[in-house]
């Protein structure tokens, strides 16, 4: 019987069906997987060098954000979305992020500890010199964590997961306007940042409502 290697072993040990997940979502905004890809367990087991069950539980992850789809004696295959449903989407995407701004800025002015979003402000300014968009899908992803830490809100901070963004952004190409969107984004944070909950909630839904005429109109 064919015996492991030690890297392989090692490798089995630290990746997380959380960190598969995260690579995939990654690798969807990068364009390395595309929208209505089939996500077969054998090559994505082989690809990160760990067992079925953890490549299981990944894709069950990215099934409960709206990443992936499971059909039964058909495995698993990456959304796709019709614009019209992207629109819909946006709509509710837009309350929740104005929603979660706002919360975020009253309790800021409470007192709550804003580092993370100090840090999360600073890697959106780096990422908007940086030739490498994974820099800023993470500091993207930095902004939403600390905003929804912040605001305290676990429901709000579910739904959020679940609103297929991830999908959206590689199937109509809104990370080609990664460094316009680092600054706006980074605007955001830091009237969330100054307690001024009117002013993140109108710029948080702006934003979002920005994209979604766009997408109308392609």
């Amino acid at each position: 019987m064919q015996t492991a290697s030690p890297g392989a072993a090692a490798n089995r040990a630290r990746t997380t069906a959380a960190d598969i997940a995260r690579i995939v979502v990654e690798g969807l905004e990068a364009g390395e997987f595309s929208p209505g890809q089939r996500m077969v367990e054998a090559d994505l087991c082989l690809r990160f060098g760990v067992g079925r069950q953890i490549v299981r539980e990944a894709l069950q992850h990215l099934h409960a954000i709206g990443v992936v789809a499971l059909e039964p004696n058909r495995g698993a295959h990456i959304i796709h979305v019709t614009r019209d449903q992207a629109v819909m989407t946006l709509e509710l995407t837009e309350l929740l992020f104005g929603l979660v701004s706002r919360t975020a800025a009253r309790r800021i002015a409470a007192g709550a500890d804003a580092r993370r979003l100090v840090d999360a402000i600073d890697a959106l300014r780096a990422s908007a010199q940086s030739p490498d968009p994974a820099d800023y899908m993470r500091a993207r992803r930095h902004l939403f964590a600390a905003l929804s830490h912040i605001a305290d809100n676990a429901e709000l901070s579910r739904i959020m997961e679940q609103v297929r963004v991830h999908v959206m952004r590689a199937q109509f190409g809104f990370a080609a306007f990664r460094s316009g969107h680092a600054g706006e984004l980074a605007e955001i944070g830091e009237a969330v940042l100054a307690g001024n909950s009117a002013d993140g909630e109108e710029m948080s839904r702006a934003y979002v409502r920005r994209i979604r005429e766009f997408l109308q109109q392609i």
